[in-house]
């Protein structure tokens, strides 16, 4: 996969292919159109390409409503990787490019920069100055300018549209079973393993404590995750919130990881989301505590048992 982090290029594409959007999670809908991207550029023997931006243009636009990411800039290049795409272009979404008019975008941008071949974009695709370009005007603008042009209808799981801003609901409310049918795979963050206050280690069941830049947090609960350090992943119970048994004050992510005994402080992790154990619960004493642990582990054991193994 080639990547571009500004449209200042001067290379030329073989018939290109093109989608346009955030894409931000890689979810099944996403999957859908860069699918349908490649067996098309494939069969015009062309180059199949896609566009996102950096940061989000709700950063932008409505700095107020900006939004949490599933995938940060780093994950969602590994995963737009691993997808087959030819060409990524991350474009900085600035003042300068936010006004650019949906005619000049199509015209100046992907005609004559670009010289698409085709187009396939999702259905609700806005973009242009004040975001009055829609999947209209660039099905008008097709026939002007000799691309082909698609739009994907949305994929629905349940009877319900698969979607960014429904899946970042979903993970605020811990719903990681559904965020991961949603995703095709556990939603994820990174961090450093930081030193905490030792009580895992003292009531028998010791965790590790992770600091994350990743602003997209499962809500409140215990859940059962995986580690991956090193290129291993690890079977895992993670609590997520103030351990009020012992009256805390600040937000946590401690995770016990299971049959596990090496020191992993300091070193940077990968924490995969997989399923909903319980709420967080203030115990009336650690005995209490350590007998609810007990069962979130032999929960978690028993849910590996079932599901794929981790390697």
């Amino acid at each position: 996969m080639k990547v571009f982090e500004s449209l200042d290029i001067a290379e030329k594409f073989v018939n290109p292919v093109l989608t346009i959007g955030n894409y931000d999670g890689l979810h099944l809908g996403h999957r859908k159109i860069i699918e349908r991207v490649r067996e098309r550029a494939r069969a015009i023997e062309g180059t199949s390409m896609l566009m996102t931006f950096h940061p989000h243009p709700l950063k932008i636009l409505k700095p107020e409503r900006a939004v949490g990411m599933i995938t940060p800039i780093h994950v969602k290049k590994k995963l737009l990787e691993e997808t087959g795409i030819d060409v990524v272009f991350i474009v900085p979404f600035t003042d300068v490019f936010r006004s650019t008019s949906p005619e000049t975008f199509v015209s100046d941008i992907l005609v004559g920069k670009l010289g698409i071949k085709g187009l396939i974009v999702g259905y609700d695709f806005k973009f242009g100055k004040e975001g009055k370009g829609n999947v209209d005007k660039l099905l008008a603008l097709s026939s002007q300018y000799g691309y082909f042009f698609e739009i994907q209808e949305a994929i629905t799981l349940g009877g319900e549209k698969v979607g960014s801003n429904r899946i970042r609901k979903m993970i605020r409310e811990g719903e990681m079973e559904k965020v991961m049918k949603s995703l095709g795979r556990p939603y994820m963050i990174e961090g450093r393993v930081v030193k905490g206050y030792s009580r895992g280690t003292v009531i028998g069941f010791p965790t590790v404590n992770l600091k994350t830049e990743f602003d997209l947090i499962p809500g409140k609960g215990v859940y059962i995750t995986e580690v991956e350090q090193g290129g291993r992943r690890f079977p895992s119970v993670t609590n997520i919130g103030f351990n009020p048994t012992f009256d805390g004050k600040n937000l946590s992510i401690e995770t016990h990881i299971l049959d596990f005994s090496g020191d992993l402080y300091g070193r940077e992790i990968a924490l995969y989301f997989r399923d909903r154990v319980r709420e967080e619960v203030k115990f009336s004493d650690v005995e209490t505590l350590k007998a609810r642990i007990r069962m979130d582990v032999e929960a978690a054991r028993e849910y590996f048992k079932n599901n794929e193994a981790v390697s």
